[in-house]
């Protein structure tokens, strides 16, 4: 028996590769979740997530990498798989230099790959058992447990040919496997709380979590602008456009102007009294808006924030910046175009100067919250 170390240098180095693209489609989900669970971001978290999901990406391609030459697989007579516990225990004692009365032997036989090869699965599934003890919180028992549908999980897929695309198994299914890989699960469970001491504990993560999902960030309030205005905004405007094509009236002059009214309406006034003060992209992020004294704000306070931010605050910008192009773009210089920057200008100069005072005393209300007696506040955490 003689095992290549090498040949683990390729899986490795595939599951290095992947790795950022699996991990962007599994582990944004478990973000997801945490974020919506406790109301924050935390980098550690996110590392800790990550990190796993990594290992568990290693581990995989451990147990399948390097693929064989299917026609290779299809001559193989080697056995499918071995039933008999302990085979590995009778293989080290029979064909290892391993002698218990003499010490001399014991180094010898630990460079042996009878001896290799079973600490290889103990090692495989020992970060497993790391994980689940210190992020998850799981007691040793459902570590055992988890660490056999693990290790099930691999011989499984060895014993079934790679999920048929093999004609048959190129790996032997082996109950020693399932013992050693269990084994590991558990150790690593046991020697978990050693590491632990290096590291935030879960608890501390979550309490740090909470703390700071109370906070209204600029990231969680850009986040739910963005979801709002680039996603759920035009979506409903589009469903109304289409409505009202239906009903024949898609040529009527007044419809994009109604379109886009009636479309704030719904996302900025409708849907916070419906989501008890959220829009759709504030429900995300775990924000809402309520009145100074946190009560629910009524449809009038509402629909007054919504106006000053959308037709007050952004139309003044787009008709400033409309007034600038045509008399200095298309030299259309006329007095009414320069009313027409000027008042626009004076509104943007307002709404700008408004937004840095708030970022510079960190007062994080803006006039339109003010004008119309809201404020932004987070939602608890889900306990």
């Amino acid at each position: 028996m003689n095992v290549n170390l090498n040949i683990y240098a390729f899986p490795l180095k595939m599951a290095l590769l992947v790795f950022p693209f699996v991990a962007l489609i599994i582990a944004l989900p478990l973000l997801i979740v945490q974020y919506r669970r406790y109301g924050s971001f935390l980098a550690w978290r996110a590392v800790v997530l990550y990190s796993f999901i990594y290992y568990l990406i290693t581990a995989y391609f451990l147990v399948i990498l390097p693929l064989p030459d299917p026609a290779a697989v299809a001559k193989l007579v080697s056995p499918r798989y071995n039933l008999i516990p302990f085979n590995a225990l009778r293989n080290f004692l029979d064909y290892t230099v391993f002698r218990i009365g003499d010490p001399s032997t014991w180094l010898a036989a630990l460079k042996q790959p009878w001896f290799i090869q079973p600490a290889f699965n103990v090692v495989l599934t020992l970060p497993f058992g790391v994980y689940l003890r210190y992020y998850f919180k799981r007691p040793l028992w459902q570590i055992a447990g988890m660490g056999f549908l693990l290790s099930l999980f691999f011989e499984l897929t060895q014993l079934s040919g790679l999920y048929g695309i093999y004609p048959r198994p190129y790996r032997m299914f082996d109950v020693d496997d399932l013992i050693l890989n269990t084994t590991g699960a558990f150790l690593g469970g046991v020697i978990a709380p050693v590491l632990m001491r290096a590291f935030p504990t879960r608890d501390a993560m979550d309490e740090r979590s909470v703390a700071k999902g109370q906070r209204v960030t600029w990231t969680r309030r850009l986040v739910a602008f963005i979801l709002d205005n680039g996603l759920v905004w035009p979506l409903v405007a589009g469903v109304l456009d289409l409505a009202l094509r239906l009903l024949g009236l898609a040529n009527s002059s007044w419809q994009p102007v109604a379109v886009w009214v009636v479309a704030l309406a719904v996302v900025h006034v409708l849907m916070p009294l419906l989501l008890h003060g959220a829009t759709l992209g504030m429900l995300v992020v775990r924000l809402a808006i309520v009145t100074v004294d946190e009560a629910p704000a009524n449809v009038w306070r509402l629909a007054l924030r919504a106006g000053l931010l959308y037709l007050v605050t952004l139309q003044s910008w787009r008709g400033f910046l409309w007034a600038f192009t045509e008399i200095y773009s298309y030299d259309h210089q006329s007095q009414s175009n320069y009313i027409l920057l000027v008042g626009f200008g004076v509104v943007a100069a307002f709404t700008i100067l408004n937004f840095i005072w708030n970022l510079v005393m960190r007062h994080h209300r803006f006039f339109y919250d003010v004008w119309a007696g809201t404020k932004l506040v987070a939602r608890p955490a889900k306990k």
